[in-house]
């Protein structure tokens, strides 16, 4: 019988692979913290209330929802699908944090540095570096209106990304703001914005016609679309703010990314920061502000985040905020393709050991051994029987195989005085 598999777009992970992990997780918690968040912890499951009430956009059409159980479930199946669900696991980390500061803001100072680092499901199709269980790594200012929540996230982001080893990334920075300038400018309903920068925001993944196709089906004239696409295309090519003048944008607007522009380009060694109109974040609770972190390397992106000024105010409290996340799954990605891992490895030791009258000694050796700093696992082996000697050698090698840089070392009990070293 065949073994069964991970459900599609989600995986296992081999112990090389996690220490990979665990090391990068570690070094970007590290950085947040020394830029003073504090790390919080959500559930993985919320109600169905909560997701509804955040507005949160196409994002809902992603959700693993969790049904409703006994009693309720029964009562349930006559009716619609969304009452079979009363709850679903999170599809980020952003609305739960919307969630957990409204109940708990009189508890926490302000302005509020949040961080959290947790795993969310998306029901989306699989492709490199986004699986449907895959860890985001947050960190979010609530309780801060002015632009110096954004330029302390992006100097903690780019810290965390440098401290892994990446270097040539850049950030792209936005305003949605300009482009709902942009749109009564060409006298689109405001009704129809937030499904024109949804369409927008696939500008990076498809044609030019394809995002024309999806406007006119959104009920935007053709020539208007064209025109949009046009016009953001040469912003694009100019990259500058000061093409924004020329089209009228506020000064305030323009302002704003320059100062953001300004001090992160001052704050962080070698990242430019550079406008981009393209840059929408299809996710609709966005309110002004929008930046991804691009690195030549890997296609997309590999953070992002913005303003999100109106969504706590969906849970009760009217606080201004903003966050970046950076995606985990890719970064491990370029970290190892690109061998940027500096863990220092730990040192592995298998006790060998006969147990039939040896295992008080191994047992007091392990701990010896472990105070030395050794990581220390125990081996049976019966005298007289194959030596376990390949086997250990083997599953070092496949462990070496899989990324791992620890050191591995063998001792047996009443043969050798101190662990030999087996492979490095």
């Amino acid at each position: 019988m065949q073994a069964p598999r991970p459900m599609r777009g989600m995986r296992d992970v081999l112990p090389g692979e996690a220490g990979v992990r665990l090391h990068t997780l570690q070094v970007i918690r590290e950085a947040y913290r020394q830029h003073g968040f504090f790390e919080i912890e959500t559930p993985v499951v919320e109600t169905m209330e909560t997701f509804t009430s955040s507005g949160a956009g196409e994002n809902e059409k992603l959700m693993f929802k969790v049904l409703k159980r006994g009693e309720r479930l029964d009562a349930a199946l006559a009716g619609t699908e969304d009452e079979l669900a009363d709850a679903a696991l999170r599809f980020d980390l952003t609305v739960p944090l919307a969630r957990f500061y409204s109940i708990n803001q009189s508890k926490l100072p302000k302005p509020f540095y949040a961080m959290q680092l947790g795993p969310v499901f998306r029901a989306e199709r699989p492709q490199r570096g986004r699986f449907r269980q895959f860890l985001q790594t947050d960190i979010d200012v609530l309780g801060d209106p002015s632009y110096l929540a954004e330029v302390q996230l992006l100097i903690a982001a780019t810290s965390a990304l440098h401290k892994i080893g990446l270097e040539g990334f850049e950030i792209r920075l936005n305003d949605r703001r300009i482009l709902e300038f942009l749109l009564n400018k060409l006298e689109i309903p405001d009704d129809r914005f937030t499904g024109v920068m949804i369409a927008l925001d696939k500008l990076d993944k498809q044609s030019v016609a394809e995002v024309v196709a999806e406007l006119q089906a959104k009920g935007i004239a053709a020539d208007q679309a064209t025109h949009l696409v046009a016009v953001l295309g040469e912003l694009s090519e100019a990259s500058s703010l000061k093409a924004l003048a020329d089209l009228g944008v506020p000064k305030a607007l323009i302002a704003n990314l320059s100062a953001i522009q300004q001090h992160v380009t001052t704050s962080v060694r070698d990242v430019p920061v550079v406008f981009d109109p393209l840059i929408v974040r299809g996710i609709g609770y966005y309110t002004s502000t929008v930046y991804e972190i691009i690195h030549p390397k890997w296609s997309g992106s590999i953070g992002g985040g913005g303003r999100y000024d109106q969504l706590l105010a969906r849970f009760g409290t009217d606080t201004p905020a903003c966050g970046v996340s950076l995606g985990f799954e890719r970064v491990v990605g370029l970290v190892e393709e690109l061998g940027l891992l500096r863990e220092t490895g730990a040192r592995r030791l298998t006790v060998i050991f006969e147990p039939d009258h040896q295992t008080a000694e191994a047992l007091s050796k392990a701990r010896h051994f472990r105070r030395e700093g050794y990581l220390v696992t125990l081996l049976a082996h019966q005298s007289g029987a194959r030596s376990p000697m390949k086997r250990i050698a083997l599953s070092a090698e496949e462990l070496k195989a899989e990324g791992s840089v620890d050191s591995f070392y063998h001792f047996t009990v009443g043969v050798d005085e101190a662990p030999r070293l087996l492979i490095q």
